[in-house]
């Protein structure tokens, strides 16, 4: 059984997501309608992934995510409405692993929930030599020096390093990576990214797997 936690004050809107993700038996939905409770919930029960609205009564956004992190490695996915969200990259450095922007279709919704689940849980902190990648912090450091990575290179670099132990292919990564961004359509694009990361880290960590995909080098 899968369990889910919806945290969301919109009542219909709670109760819409409730009802279709429910449609498949296996799934388990529980809502809490502001942040105190959603994180209360959170602490006391086991859930495998978080839906959490932006606004909501009580607490902050910022502060009911990072409480999360500190309770939680499971994965959360932000809902936002349009224009709320000026940053994108401090929502993920914050903590989160996806966001939708509403309205959105319930079936895009459903497909960003089992990406997630597909993924696993991710290590808080990834080490290789003399690289140390603080997931929690969105915080990557070479030695003594940080580097910093755009947000796509982040979400491909995560997505390596949540399947480390075995080759993911080029569509299968553009599957998974590809969502409501279209920079992800482009196949030859995957490329590039692959090639800032080596050039940023390290040219030995991410191994082309001939005719297949990447992998990265454990």
């Amino acid at each position: 059984m899968t369990r889910l936690l919806v945290i969301e004050d919109n009542q219909q809107i709670a109760n819409n997501i409730k009802e279709y993700l429910e449609l498949e038996p296996e799934r388990e939905v529980s809502l809490a309608s502001d942040g105190e409770k959603g994180l209360a919930m959170a602490k006391h029960q086991e859930y495998d992934l978080i839906l959490l609205d932006l606004m909501l009564p009580k607490i902050s956004w910022e502060q009911l995510i990072k409480s999360l992190r500190i309770e939680k490695s499971l994965p959360i996915i932000v809902i936002t409405a349009k224009g709320q969200l000026e940053d994108k990259l401090e929502l993920f450095r914050l903590g989160a692993d996806d966001y939708l922007v509403k309205p959105f279709d319930l079936s895009e919704l459903l497909a960003r929930v089992k990406a997630l689940l597909r993924r696993g849980v991710r290590p808080q902190v990834f080490q290789w030599k003399d690289l140390s990648i603080d997931f929690s912090r969105k915080e990557i450091k070479k030695a003594d020096s940080v580097i910093h990575l755009t947000l796509k290179e982040f979400q491909l670099l995560e997505l390596l390093v949540q399947n480390q132990w075995r080759s993911l292919s080029r569509t299968e990564i553009l599957e998974e990576l590809r969502g409501e961004d279209s920079v992800w359509e482009w196949d030859g694009k995957l490329d590039v990214y692959v090639a800032n990361l080596r050039k940023k880290l390290d040219k030995r960590l991410i191994e082309t797997v001939k005719g297949f995909g990447y992998t990265l080098r454990s």
